[in-house]
């Protein structure tokens, strides 16, 4: 919200109504949005919403410049609300155009008549471009609002993934979100919601088929969303429209970001959003041109090509095409683009920043050198893609990679083996996998990408320290070394927490739908394994699934994504302060 010094005393009060207005008035903005764009309106009512679009415009600039005019210092209030001004500018401008081409009398005709088709579709979405932004401005406020309340980080984490569920839900339930003659559930809008912000990729009705553009839209937004977090948007808005970034806030990212040095969060949060885009951008050009075979249509293919780059680079295995990548069986450009996206997404932000250069430390004046995280995510990440690729190439030789060359064999089999971790992407028909690959992609999924990334399951990092605290415990040792660094005995308990609550609840999971789904064993087994590792790979069973089956796998990809240390910090109560302890004694194990 405003920071009130920002005003003269006396008139306070009125920025305070201001505000309670401008809250209500965003509010009403989404709403006029949503209605517009997601149902099918008559043109009398189209022209009641835009005339209402029109008059919460004009509201936004009248409070915008009694703030301005009340402010103590108006120079200081306009670097910052530089942005907020900067709006009101844009809209000025656009009514000025708009009297010069259509005259001065034209407003009381729009006003008190209605006759809002006398403005042209340019000028509407000129201001809904200026609703939107609006709501914008009010949602980093209300994040910075949200930061100062009394909860764990974890907590606030945990509430933000509900609420774009939930939104995303709302918003899949509207009419022209599929397409016309469908129909989508409750259930299967919470799947699909679930599925897209916990970037699982797992589907019940096919994503370019059912959903209408505007679905699939809903669709890609919740998966950028989920890739990087809710709180990462917002705080990275605040940063553009530069406005601080408060304690409570850093402590809230450093547990998204998985970053431990809060006070380079921020720097952390830029090059973050930027390698994001950046990758994603450079990702969507390449598939532009290796999709050119299948898409001939250029507005199909840019489309095509920015969707499955952002659903590629997050991790999410979301496709338009109902048979996943099927179609690109030999198209090497597709393919490697999109395995090299999967890959930078699944590192970790942390690690492709220390890889690249980038300065996130305060200059030492030493020589640069990879930190212990990165080199365990670099070494755990290769060696599980080579394990997977030996694997598949071993079992599926003679089974889904029958006729295809040496190179094609190398190829799926790399393919497979790098999206199996938590892409969920496909080449080759899952359903008829041996059941040896199987057991590998159940590791591979269990595992999972590394911390700080698009990605779920248990992370390489616990995976590296719990087989360094199994070796130290065989050798008789009492510290835990990683590449001649001590690790803290605490990070190994936290690993432990992660291994077996995650094994519990997968356990839990498996045990349920084996009672309430007449499914095959491996398969139940796969589809866990799966939405846990939040992976979307499937042997076919997930649009056949039974309603408390779609609603146990839907906890098992918010589980998956979240990650057990986070579930446990954000139903637990805050830690107390002991001041004793009790007597010591040794209990035989093993």
């Amino acid at each position: 919200m405003d920071a009130m010094e920002h005003y003269r005393p006396q008139f306070l009060v009125v920025v305070r109504i201001l505000n309670g207005f401008l809250l209500l008035i965003s509010l009403l903005a989404l709403i006029s949005l949503i209605a517009e764009y997601g149902f099918y309106l008559s043109p009398r009512e189209e022209a009641y919403l835009h005339l209402l679009d029109i008059l919460i415009v004009w509201f936004f600039v009248f409070q915008a410049l009694i703030k301005f005019a009340v402010a103590i210092d108006h120079w200081e209030y306009l670097k910052a609300r530089w942005f907020d001004l900067l709006l009101v500018l844009f809209i000025l401008l656009q009514s000025v155009l708009l009297i010069r081409h259509m005259g001065l009398d034209f407003f009381q005709e729009v006003i008190q008549k209605g006759e809002v088709a006398k403005i042209t579709k340019l000028y509407i979405v000129a201001f809904q471009i200026s609703l939107v932004f609006t709501f914008i401005i009010q949602a980093v406020r209300f994040n910075q609002r949200i930061s100062m309340l009394r909860l764990h980080p974890a907590q606030i984490l945990l509430g933000s993934f509900l609420i774009i569920i939930l939104l995303g839900t709302g918003l899949l339930l509207l009419p022209r979100a599929v397409q016309p003659g469908h129909q989508l559930s409750f259930l299967d809008a919470l799947f699909t919601a679930t599925s897209a912000t916990c970037v699982t990729g797992l589907i019940v009705v096919d994503t370019g088929s059912y959903f209408s553009p505007m679905g699939q839209l809903i669709i890609l937004t919740l998966i950028q969303i989920g890739g990087l977090g809710l709180m990462t948007f917002s705080s990275f808005f605040a940063l553009i429209l530069r406005r601080s970034i408060s304690l409570r806030e850093k402590s809230m990212l450093r547990e998204i970001l998985n970053y431990e040095n809060m006070g380079l969060i921020g720097k952390l949060l830029l090059y973050t959003i930027l390698f994001t885009f950046g990758f994603e951008l450079v990702g969507a050009v390449l598939l532009f041109f290796g999709m050119a075979e299948v898409h001939p249509d250029l507005g199909m293919r840019v489309y095509s090509a920015i969707f499955h780059s952002i659903s590629a680079f997050c991790n999410a295995g979301f496709s338009l095409y109902s048979t996943s990548l099927m179609a690109f069986q030999q198209n090497y450009l597709v393919l490697g683009t999109v395995m090299t996206l999967i890959v930078l997404g699944g590192l970790g932000f942390p690690v492709l920043l220390n890889l690249s250069g980038m300065n996130l430390r305060p200059s030492t004046g030493r020589k640069r050198i990879l930190s212990v995280q990165t080199r365990i995510v670099l070494f755990v990440s290769g060696g599980l893609i080579l394990l997977g690729m030996g694997s598949f190439l071993l079992f599926e030789s003679g089974n889904t990679l029958r006729g295809l060359s040496w190179s094609q064999q190398l190829l799926h089999s790399l393919f497979q083996s790098i999206t199996a971790r938590t892409a969920g992407f496909n080449t080759l028909e899952i359903s008829h996998l041996a059941l040896p690959t199987v057991l590998v992609f159940l590791v591979l999924m269990f595992i999972g990408a590394s911390p700080g990334s698009t990605g779920g399951g248990i992370k390489t990092t616990t995976v590296s320290i719990l087989t360094a605290g199994v070796f130290a415990v065989i050798r008789g040792k009492n510290r835990l070394h990683l590449f001649k660094k001590n690790i803290p005995f605490t990070v190994l308990n936290r690993a432990l927490v992660v291994f077996l609550f995650s094994l519990l609840f997968i356990f839990v999971s498996v045990l349920i739908l084996t009672v309430v789904e007449q499914k095959d064993f491996v398969d139940i087994l796969f589809e866990v394994f799966s939405a846990f590792g939040t992976v979307g790979l499937s042997r076919g069973i997930t649009p056949e699934l039974s309603a408390p089956g779609k609603f146990i796998i839907i906890l098992l990809m918010f589980f998956g994504r979240l990650g057990a240390l986070t579930i446990s910090l954000a139903i637990t109560a805050p830690r107390e302060v002991v001041h004793y302890d009790y007597p010591r004694e040794n209990v035989m194990v093993g």
